[in-house]
């Protein structure tokens, strides 16, 4: 893993906890590194983090908190 890769995905662990209050962030973590590691064939690594999320949502279902700001 990059660290921007790693930078991303904490970014998406924390936009996800906001989304999700009623799920413990350390739930949410698991779910994001065990979908991070079903992309590690992936030779172009610039779209998974954003996979890795929009898998995660699917999974996660409807959220319950707010939405977060679109980082800049």
């Amino acid at each position: 893993m990059t660290t921007n890769e790693n930078r991303q995905l904490d970014e998406v662990i924390e936009r996800l906890t906001i989304r999700y209050p009623t799920i413990e962030p350390a739930e949410i973590a698991d779910i994001v590194h065990s979908v991070y590691d079903a992309f590690g064939k992936v030779h172009i690594r610039d779209y998974v983090p954003l996979l890795v999320e929009h898998h995660v949502k699917e999974e996660l279902g409807t959220p319950t908190g707010d939405i977060p700001p679109i980082p800049d």
